[in-house]
């Protein structure tokens, strides 16, 4: 599955909203697996993040940054550019029905759809 890292960065606190709902033992296995490789890619984007922020910007104690005249901006540029790196998942599209016992919102689906289906049950 291609998508790209901000899709992946969207996705990760509804997915982990979903990981924190009661799933029948196989969709919780499939979701896991996916996740998993999901995670891979959301860490890969933190480690680049900071190293941008890095590069440009210098943390105060409490972790937020300050940045010279144009360093922000360039800082900023990197950071889009990562956020619409391609990358490939080796994940499937999860099916998940609608039958199970789960309270989502509507931006939490929505944020989940490309690695996430609901149907009802047929």
């Amino acid at each position: 599955m291609k998508t790209t890292m901000r899709t992946i960065v969207l996705a990760i606190p509804a997915l982990s909203k979903l990981a924190a709902g009661d799933l029948s033992l196989r969709l919780a296995y499939r979701l896991k697996r996916s996740i998993d490789a999901i995670q891979k890619e959301a860490d890969f984007f933190s480690q680049q993040r900071k190293k941008i922020l890095d590069k440009y910007g210098t943390p105060d104690e409490r972790g937020d940054y300050t940045f010279e005249d144009g360093q922000e901006a360039k800082a900023i540029t990197e950071l889009d550019e990562l956020l619409e790196l391609e990358v490939t998942l080796d994940i499937q599209m999860m099916v998940i029905p609608i039958t199970e016992e789960l309270r989502l919102s509507v931006n939490d689906i929505e944020t989940m759809a490309p690695f996430v289906e609901f149907k009802e049950e047929e």
